[in-house]
């Protein structure tokens, strides 16, 4: 080990260095420079480490034998490359900044000296100089390396220090913390010197004193005392450990340092700490375990720790002994959940030591001090969950295929809580099943406890025993009902009225569980009370205005007292205790006194993490999927009590719904979309329940040889039909009208056979049940329930009741899609003059009727009128029910499309109309905007606006590109949603074809032209006596586009069909006045023109002899082909089977007679 220092050149360096600063502090000498000083004092620095150095030198020459002892090789190989880098750093220090330093100070004092000492010239200045930066950067970058690498070899010898010795042991750890911080300090100040000499040299240095970080800890472990081995399939949460590993970097910082790690049971609290614990022992001198679960389990942990350290095995010995250890230690205080348990109380005091705390309760977070403070552990990521599962049942690698899909199903399944995939691994590990059907195990084990719990005919032992065998399997639970039990068994009301919300949540969707939803549960009666009365006061201030007011018939008087009587009999519905109103709050106080009560209970559940707050600012919660299966499936649990709690949950999501037309703002209709989850989550459950409950009743009777079993009939009454009618306005509104078809159906049957089908609640429901048809296409039917409601006002209430108006409104409507235009707008018309003369121009019912009417007068192409009675409309909406209302955002749609007009050629109202264009394209884009953020993006009237607002972007602004991909996109969405043969689907696809036709895409346009034509997608939309509209509109646009084409004989024969469609539709002959027909005749006029004169003799002699095989005839397709094809012939339409004359046909044999 001889001349190991004494090589390093450190004697050449300070000769060096004391010239430069001889040369600096002459330089000073007449005007003082802070550049200057700043030089002088880094060069000093430089001089006191190299100086370190040289004097590890001599004392290695005087004491060649006794000044470092390194006893093992891998020591003095780290000794060896720290002292390389070591005598690199000084050469490079030497070479390239202290004597190029030197040169140029001097070449600086003689450029002063020539001046004179008494004048310095500004570009004389030091700092002026080029290399003053980068001479002062390198030398302190260079000072810092060789501390670092000073400190690195002083910790090498720091290596061999003796175990008890407690003081060798601290010094250790502050050379090895001071070696971390130098490290830092020279990797932030690298950048400095970057790109302006090489610093590898520097990197090597440092890369050098890491090894010896990593070869020698902080402190030895001498106590690593955990409750258990960290588990060899430990996967994952590489962030987690490193967020643990920032707090406890500096474990020798003079205060206690504490984290906090919280998340529901199973998540893997306990197994993150001890994998933290074993990974980063080394920093540590002591590891220790303290169970916080009970203070009697705190107590034996604490004693066992005393007895490691040779002191009085209790409690408070311990702590005293940890307290006034010098090195640094680490405390693991894990389930601290118990209220009952002060953590203050239950750590050593003083400044000393780390301590790492787990728990379920987030109210505990508070304690921590140091890094993020604390961490939430979540379920594990949907990779890393999958990895755990298939380490733990022990699956070699390659993984088959089977195993990692269903490893994929089982940790959606158990919601990728580890604690839960490790059970799963064991029953995968031992053989009880195969991978694919380990989730039907796993169900079968529940329902198979709740089987041996609830038989009677099985003896006490017996059960007892399977019980337990069978909880084995599912042993991630038992924390569960642990935690469940003693809320159950508590006086307090927070905890009574807790373990009521656990019920309820537990059949509502785990996520997304929200307090104001909770809060209107409690308060909407209340409110429904007082809003009825306001709706009867306005009823009969309307009915006054009407010439005879009609009397309800006595069989109606008697038919509603029945049904008040028995609703009085069948008492109150069920709800939690917290939603009931107990003691006759008024509506503020009842709000004040449930929001209360129920943050309490949220709290209990919180601080046990069965509940996990979502989202503290909006008060949303969620229950992780295992806690919310198991609360409703607890072997506890009779069949009976789950049908019970699934009822209060029913009850308790309708009683948050208003009854409609109320609570219709945008802010409460957002409200209730996000109930849909936890509507069909509720209801699954009742099928399910109500299975059981017949499977049960089943057996009961099977064995019930001697004796009758008497059963209850479900029934279907009040509480049931006001159920049912708030959930369909939830499933109407999030579009699934399906839904809402069935409950309003079943719904509007009940109310019908017990108050009439003529009662106003009937009437009403009648109404809704219409309008979720009318969405659905099914226009005929809806269209023959409305005319049947509007008679049974008409003979029980009159025409002019506000009830018959109100039917008559939608009937209108739905003849207005049938295409039956007179009878719709003698209805609209009749209809405003009747609502204003009620209510007034500015109300809700006055301004909806006006723009139906402002629908007729658009389809009947008086575009002015329309646009008037539109932005009237509009105006009025905006007015009384805000912007952003529904019900205003349709009617500025209207206004917006109104610029879009049949009879104008592509892009004329951009070319003529620009700025209406312009702003009608801003308004559709608005409606758009806001349809999504109120109903979703996949809403059908938000992709309405999309389809309105592609038509505005390609036919008003010309951009066909942009349009085509909207459309495309947003038909895809809507086939999905609702049906390729839905109307409004196939009014996109006609847009669609339009946008192709102004791309010049016309193979794809005429191919799609053709099937909309075809009759069979609208003959459940057409009236009886006549075409559909929208056909008529497709067979308009077709004509566009074969024209564009050149295809003049084919547009001929479309203008024949449109013309004869026309003439038709629209009831009482106002086909045959629409302005499509005069136009349509027109271009049958213009075209002929255009056919040669021979062209129509051949046309004439092919139409002569259908059955010839002439080569300009349509080649039929069979009736169930959507469109027809299309060879050389292209005179004969392809639904015509025999040689009779059409309109063409006539006009051409004239237009030949007239030239003979």
């Amino acid at each position: 080990m001889s001349d190991l220092f004494s090589s390093l050149g450190a004697s050449s360096l300070l000769r060096d260095l004391q010239a430069a600063l001889a040369t600096l502090e002459r330089l000073n000498i007449l005007v003082s420079e802070p550049e200057v000083t700043n030089l002088c004092e880094q060069i000093g620095d430089l001089v006191d480490i190299v100086l370190s150095f040289d004097n590890l030198a001599t004392q290695e020459r005087r004491h060649p034998t006794v000044h470092l002892k390194f006893r093992s090789a891998q020591a003095l190989l780290h000794l060896q490359t720290l002292l390389s880098s070591t005598t690199a750093i000084i050469d490079e220090c030497s070479a390239l900044f202290i004597r190029p330093l030197q040169s140029n100070i001097e070449d600086l004092a003689r450029t002063r000296d020539a001046t004179g000492p008494s004048y310095i010239a500004p570009n004389d200045l030091v700092k002026e100089q080029s290399w003053y930066d980068e001479a002062y950067n390198g030398l302190r970058l260079l000072t810092e390396v060789l501390r670092v690498l000073f400190t690195a070899i002083d910790l090498l010898n720091h290596q061999h220090g003796v175990d008890d010795d407690a003081q060798s042991l601290e010094a250790r750890s502050s050379t090895s913390t001071q070696l971390h911080f130098q490290i830092s300090l020279v990797e932030q100040r690298l950048h400095l010197v970057d790109g302006r000499y090489d610093a590898t040299t520097v990197r090597n240095a440092v890369e050098a004193a890491r090894a010896v970080t990593v070869h020698i800890p902080p402190v030895p472990n001498q106590h690593f005392v955990i409750a258990r081995p960290v588990r060899t399939y430990f996967t994952g949460r590489k962030a987690h450990l490193a967020k643990l590993e920032a707090a406890f970097r500096d474990p020798t910082r003079p205060i206690q340092q504490k984290f906090v790690i919280y998340g529901l049971s199973g998540s893997g609290k306990t197994e993150l700490a001890f994998k933290f614990a074993d990974e980063y022992r080394n920093k540590f001198w002591g590891v220790f375990f303290v169970d916080g679960s009970s203070k009697k389990n705190v107590s034996s942990s604490y004693t066992d720790i005393a007895t490691l350290g040779g002191v009085e095995p209790n409690e408070k010995a311990a702590k005293n002994w940890l307290a006034t250890r010098a090195l640094p230690w680490l405390l693991i205080v894990d389930n601290v959940d118990g209220d009952e348990i002060d953590i203050e109380e239950l750590l050593p005091q003083g400044t000393k030591g780390c301590v790492l705390i787990t728990t379920r309760n987030p109210a505990h977070m508070t304690y921590g001090n140091v890094g993020d403070r604390y961490m939430e552990l979540l379920p594990m990521e949907p990779d890393e969950a999958e990895s755990l599962l298939i380490k733990a049942a022990e699956v070699r690698r390659p993984w088959p295929q089977l195993v990692v899909e269903s490893a994929g199903s089982i940790c959606r399944a158990l919601g990728f809580l580890p604690l839960a995939l490790v059970q799963a691994a064991k029953a995968m590990l031992s053989g009880i099943c195969e991978w694919p059907d380990y989730l039907k195990f796993y169900d079968h084990q529940i329902e198979r406890i709740r089987r041996t719990l609830h038989s009677r005919k099985r003896s006490s032992s017996r059960g007892r025993k399977l019980i337990d065998y069978d909880a084995n399997s599912i042993s991630v639970f038992s924390t569960y009902e642990i935690l469940y039990e003693s809320l159950q068994s508590s006086t307090k009301e927070k905890c009574q009225d807790a373990v009521e919300l656990l019920h309820v949540f537990s059949y509502f969707h785990f996520q997304n569980i929200r307090l104001d939803v909770l809060i209107n549960s409690a308060i909407n009666p209340l409110r429904e009370e007082e809003q009825q009365k306001m709706d009867d006061m306005q009823d009969r201030e309307t009915q006054k205005k009407l010439a005879k007011p009609p009397r309800k018939p006595w069989a109606m008087v008697f038919r509603e007292l029945r049904a008040f009587l028995n609703g009085k009999l069948s008492g109150p519905a069920p709800m939690p205790g917290v939603l009931r109103n107990r003691d006759g709050f008024g509506l503020m106080a009842l709000e004040d006194e449930v929001n209360v009560r129920l943050r309490h209970a949220l709290s209990v559940l919180i601080e046990r993490s069965l509940v996990v707050r979502q989202d503290r600012a909006t008060g949303r919660y969620s229950m992780h999927p295992l806690i919310h299966k198991w609360v409703r499936e607890r072997p506890e649990m009779s069949t009976s009590l789950q049908a019970l709690w699934c009822q209060v949950s029913i009850t308790t999501l309708a009683s948050s719904i208003q009854r409609p037309p109320h609570g219709d703002s945008p802010e409460e209709c957002r409200t209730r979309r996000e109930l849909l989850p936890h509507i069909r989550h509720v209801r699954e459950c009742q099928v399910v329940i109500d299975r059981r409950l017949e499977q049960n009743l089943g057996a009961a009777r099977a064995k019930a040889v001697w004796r009758p079993v008497w059963t209850a009939k479900k029934s279907y009454g009040r509480l049931q039909t006001d159920q049912d009618v708030r959930f369909s306005r939830v499933y109407a509104e999030s579009g699934h009208f399906a839904e809402a078809r069935e409950l309003q159906e079943r719904a509007l049957e009940f109310v019908s056979a017990r108050l009439g089908p003529d009662h106003p609640i009937a009437i009403r429901l009648s109404l809704l049940l219409t309008h979720t048809m009318w969405e659905m296409s099914e226009i005929d039917k809806a269209t023959q329930r409305q005319r049947h409601a509007r008679q049974l006002c008409i003979n029980t209430w009159g025409e002019d009741h506000p009830l018959t108006l109100d039917v008559t409104d939608l009937l209108g409507s739905a003849l207005y899609f049938k295409g039956r235009w007179a009878e719709a707008t003698a209805l609209h018309a009749d209809n405003v003059q009747k609502m204003t003369k009620l209510y007034g121009e500015k109300h809700e019912k006055t301004l909806k009727s006006i723009r139906n009417l402002g629908r007729m007068y658009f389809r009947y192409m008086d575009y002015e009128k329309a646009r008037s009675l539109y932005l009237k409309a509009w105006n009025g909406m905006r007015e009384i029910l805000g912007e952003t209302h529904l019900e205003t955002l349709t009617s500025l749609e209207d206004l917006a499309t109104c610029c879009l007009r049949h009879d104008e050629e592509p892009e004329y109202a951009y070319i003529h109309r620009k700025e209406e264009v312009t702003q009608s394209h801003k308004d559709m884009l608005f409606v758009y905007e806001k349809r999504k953020e109120l109903l979703g993006k996949e809403h059908p009237y938000t992709l309405l606006a999309i389809l309105y607002l592609a038509r505005l972007k390609s036919e008003g602004l010309g951009q066909h590109v942009e349009a085509e991909v909207m459309l495309r996109e947003g038909i895809m969405v809507a086939e999905r949603n609702v049906g390729k043969e839905h109307l409004a689907v196939l009014m996109a696809k006609n847009i669609y074809a339009e946008v192709l036709t102004s791309l010049k895409r016309f193979s794809e346009a005429e191919d799609l032209f053709k099937t909309l034509i075809d009759k069979k997608w609208y003959k459940d939309f057409a009236d009886e006596d006549g075409d559909h509209p929208d056909r008529l509109s497709s067979l308009w646009f077709f004509t566009r586009c074969l024209e564009a084409q050149g295809k003049i004989e084919q547009t001929l024969e479309i203008c024949d069909e449109l013309i004869a469609g026309l003439t038709a539709i629209g009831g009482k002959g106002q086909g045959t006045r629409h302005v499509i027909l005069t136009k349509t005749r027109e271009k049958v006029a213009r075209l002929r023109e255009q056919v040669p004169k021979a062209h129509v003799e051949r046309a004439v002699t092919g139409l002569s002899d259908v059955s010839s095989a002439s080569p300009m005839i349509l080649t039929p397709q069979s009736s169930r082909t959507s469109s027809f094809e299309v060879s050389t012939k292209p005179f004969l339409r392809s639904r015509v089977s025999a040689p009779v004359p059409s309109r063409l046909q006539v006009g051409l044999q004239e237009e030949l007679a007239a030239g003979d």
